[in-house]
């Protein structure tokens, strides 16, 4: 490795972040170990590190010791980091040379029990920090122009109301409907929970306001064919339907709102059979032009299509609702018809429990039917129809003479959103919708800046939800938009060009165009394409590749420091592994933080690598841990099909693979490596995963090369 500049000079403040952390891990014992670390001037304790005080003491720090590097060990930078960064800034220091330590979410409170373990663990993970920060570089975050125009592809009701408050802002808004005319699955609905508007008045109030706006350029039976550009310049090029040709627009901003489609239960309970099986979508046809005849008995079938072992995994959210809407106008339309609604769960979130309330005040029945029993509908020679149904709650089987059959299915993504997703190198979720960024931090953001989402393009939702995101999106692109001007993230991709062999690995694993073949065919980056996932880094044989502020130095750097205090370990002692684990920030990261909020404790043997992606982990990374002594390595990533660089997790996982095979030759049990996933709100399944994977370690035994005393 590199010699590192001998100017480095760190200092370390530890948070007691109240009891947190101090009534699990010895502070004192900690800020003690920092001061003997190299290049670490000063290391200082305060109560709470992200108070005022606390800011003061770093800020004063930086100026009284010459501090160029600074770590804060207290909780997650998924919350913290941008204000200790600040504060770092105000001192004059270049953010990228802050470093911070998860020390609460990932030891005190997954430890609780084990105080002296979680204190050796808060020193093992600053000792890495110290390590890395002693190679962090100061970086620049370029200045992009920002087109003060947006697009915006789908005229449903969330893409017309995205449209007209990023107008209303006074921003050209260019709005993409691939019908003839606006209005999407809105057209089809009747009367809008819960304030039983007419959907046809709503549907008239926005198209009105979109075409008497002279902001909003409107473009129906259009597709979008193909994007280029970054974010504040993306050149969209425009096909019109069942045609050649084409228009160019130049926008700066781009916003989602292509909408969903209703599943098609083609075969399931006689649908398109009987012409008396039908959706709720049709009801509501069926309703809305008054073409409905009165039916004697109406029974309604929740989760057709829907929450299944495979495939459509996932609960439509609306369904319920939508139900009992319907079921309490058939009701008052029709008082003597009988309706009959047959579910798994109800779920009526917010206002929508005094539906449940209403439906059961005005005699709508309730059976519950187990999913591994679900209801059969036969149809008699007559056409008459007859659902069979076991109640769970009386414990038998009952037959119910029905007028007609409704079936509650859920949303799906359409063929235009899965065709749209490679376009804009933006990922679709294992459930086939499109895949935020964060759902807390950055509910309507794409991880491609300037890319946003809303309603049921981003997930089932109702129109009220739809709109408010609408809003929320609308929001988010105007702020880039007002600015003129906004600073790109600084973590990109660069290359070596003096050792680049010219093999065009980097060029074939970047999905999102930001490394082009140059002059003698080396490699170009285009830093405005760059997400910062760094798979073309782990992808680059020669190690000519790299990406800044997660270089291959750096990271290399806090994996040696981990174990430079490990001894060896003799048969007679008692095992116990240290198990390095690298974790995107996305996903797996924030399912260990979620972990600790929640107390699911694990193993203490974890030391937490942070990476941008799954995809990042290079050969070179793993090599060098079991070449230090680890016992284990696990990988962990976003879910296979989330992960919010579209496929950095695949792309891990066949190295990983490869890798495996491979280990035997150097004398390490490939099951010593592991690659496993989850998504954010998996915080139980990452501390099994973490769980699992130790108890395989020790039955493992040690490294063989940490039984040796490593190389």
């Amino acid at each position: 490795m590199a010699k590192k500049k001998e100017d480095i000079r760190i200092g370390v403040f530890i948070c007691h972040c109240g009891f947190n952390i101090g009534g699990v891990i010895d502070i004192p014992a900690v800020v003690a170990y920092a001061q003997t670390l190299p290049a670490v001037v000063c290391a200082e304790e305060n109560l709470y590190m992200c108070s005022s005080a606390g800011l003061d003491i770093i800020k004063e720090s930086i100026g009284n010791c010459g501090l160029n590097r600074v770590i804060v060990a207290s909780c997650t930078p998924a919350t913290h980091e941008p204000l200790f960064r600040k504060a770092c800034e105000e001192a004059g220091l270049n953010k990228y040379l802050f470093e911070m330590v998860n020390i609460r979410e990932q030891s005190s409170w997954v430890h609780m029990h084990f105080p002296k373990e979680a204190t050796e663990k808060a020193k093992d993970l600053i000792r890495m920090a110290v390590a890395r920060a002693s190679y962090l570089e100061p970086q620049i975050e370029p200045e992009l122009e920002i087109t003060e125009s947006a697009l915006v592809i789908g005229g449903g009701i969330a893409g017309m109301t995205a449209s007209i408050s990023l107008a209303r802002q006074g921003f050209n808004v260019h709005l993409i409907e691939k019908e003839a005319e606006l209005g999407g699955m809105l057209r089809h609905l009747h009367k809008l929970q819960p304030t039983e508007r007419d959907a046809s008045e709503v549907l008239q109030e926005a198209v009105t306001a979109v075409k008497a706006n002279a902001n909003i350029h409107l473009h129906t039976s259009h597709l979008v064919q193909e994007v280029k550009g970054f974010i504040g310049n993306f050149d969209v090029t425009l096909q019109k339907n069942d045609s050649n040709e084409c228009e160019q627009i130049h926008v700066g901003t781009i916003i989602v709102a292509t909408g969903a489609d209703a599943f098609t239960p083609a075969g399931m309970y006689g649908y398109k059979e009987n012409e008396n099986v039908v959706t709720q979508l049709e009801l509501e046809q069926l309703l809305k032009t008054g073409e409905l005849r009165k039916p004697r008995q109406v029974v309604m079938i929740q989760c057709v299509g829907a929450r299944e072992k495979t495939g459509r995994t996932y609960c439509s959210r609306i369904c319920c609702m939508v139900a009992l809407n319907n079921a309490l106008l058939l009701r008052k339309l029709y008082p003597d018809t009988e309706v009959v609604i047959l579910y798994r769960d109800l779920q009526t979130y917010g206002d929508y429990e005094d539906f449940y309330r209403e439906a059961r005040e005005n005699s709508v029945s309730f059976i519950r039917y187990d999913p591994d029993e679900p209801p059969k509908v036969a149809t008699s020679a007559d056409g008459k129809l007859t659902v069979t149904v076991y109640d769970t709650y009386l414990g038998a089987e009952i037959k119910i003479d029905s007028s007609l059959v409704v079936l509650s299915t859920p949303l799906v993504q359409h063929e235009d959103g899965r065709r749209l997703s490679p376009i804009l190198k933006v990922p679709l979720g294992m459930d086939g919708f499109f895949f935020e960024a964060h759902p807390k931090l950055r509910p309507v953001d794409f991880a491609s800046e300037a890319i946003y989402v809303c309603g049921t393009a981003h997930g089932p939702k109702d129109v009220t939800e739809s709109i408010t995101q609408a809003y929320a999106t609308a929001s988010r692109a105007g702020i880039p938009m007002a600015l003129k001007k906004v600073k790109a993230g600084a973590v990109k991709a660069t290359v070596d060009k003096n050792i680049c062999v010219n093999c065009d690995a980097c060029v074939v694993s970047c999905i999102f165009n930001a490394v082009e073949a140059g002059p003698f065919g080396l490699p170009n980056i285009v830093e405005a394409n760059c997400k910062g996932c760094g798979v073309c880094a782990a992808e680059c044989p020669m190690a000519a590749m790299q990406l800044k502020h997660f270089t291959d130095q750096q990271i290399v750097a806090a994996i040696e420091a981990l174990f430079r205090s490990k001894k060896p370990v003799s048969s007679t002692e008692s095992f116990e592994p240290t198990v390095l684990c690298f974790a995107c920030q996305w996903c797996s990261y924030g399912a260990a933080d979620l972990a600790g909020v929640s107390r699911i404790q694990y193993p203490p043997n974890i030391r937490i690598i942070r990476v941008p992606c799954s995809g990042r982990v290079d050969v070179l990374h793993v090599l060098k841990a079991f070449q230090n002594g680890a016992d284990g390595v696990i990988i962990t990533g976003c879910l296979i099909g989330d992960c919010h660089y579209t496929d950095g997790n695949v792309k891990a996982k066949d190295r990983v693979d490869v890798m495996k095979k491979s280990l035997g030759a150097l004398g390490i049990d490939s099951n010593r490596l592991e690659i496993d996933f989850a998504s954010s709100s998996e915080g139980r399944k990452f501390a099994t995963m973490m769980t699992t994977f130790v108890e395989k370690i020790r039955r493992l035994g040690p490294n063989p090369l940490r039984a040796k005393g490593g190389d």
